[in-house]
């Protein structure tokens, strides 16, 4: 019977111990998982804070292109209008030119850059000049090249009614 009891309390002990190695490991793991829960935090709280401090520097950057995007555009339009002024100034000056050149030399002229398949150019100076001396230079083309002209000039005119009528709306 001592034996017997002796052998319950031994049992009893090593229960009761590994009971306790059991609560003791737990607490250990428990412990290690807060200090990683930790360490967690604290890198995520790091790297939000890289984030938010890259964030600030492209949102920095992505105005910097705006303002640069608005200067290149004004300087554009700027350019163009100063283009616009360069290519009115030539042809009032080619204008002049054609004017008050002989109409053969002019009809040579329209000739050769039509036959250089410039024969829009021809068209753009024409619509410029006086009816009168239109009439005299397309008396001199062939029936081909006045034929074209002629359907654009109809175009043009065209258009330009169409533009008047709806203004008046």
């Amino acid at each position: 019977m001592l034996l017997r009891t002796f052998f319950i309390l031994l049992a009893i002990v090593n229960f009761s111990n590994a009971s306790l190695m059991q609560e003791g490991s737990l607490y250990k793991e428990k412990q290690e998982l807060m200090e990683i829960k930790d360490e967690l935090n604290e890198f995520y709280e790091i790297k939000e804070l890289e984030y938010q401090k890259t964030k600030a520097e492209l949102e920095n950057i992505q105005k910097d292109i705006k303002k640069e995007e608005l200067s290149i555009q004004k300087l554009r339009d700027e350019n163009k209008q100063i283009l616009e002024e360069i290519k009115r100034i030539i042809t009032t000056k080619s204008m002049t030119l054609y004017d008050k050149m002989k109409l053969g030399v002019v009809v040579n002229i329209f000739n050769e850059m039509i036959k250089n398949n410039e024969i829009n150019e021809v068209f753009d100076i024409m619509i410029r000049m006086k009816d009168k001396r239109v009439m005299k230079i397309m008396k001199k083309f062939d029936t081909q090249t006045s034929t074209i002209l002629m359907k654009k000039m109809r175009i043009l005119k065209d258009k330009e009614e169409e533009t008047k009528q709806e203004e008046k709306k």
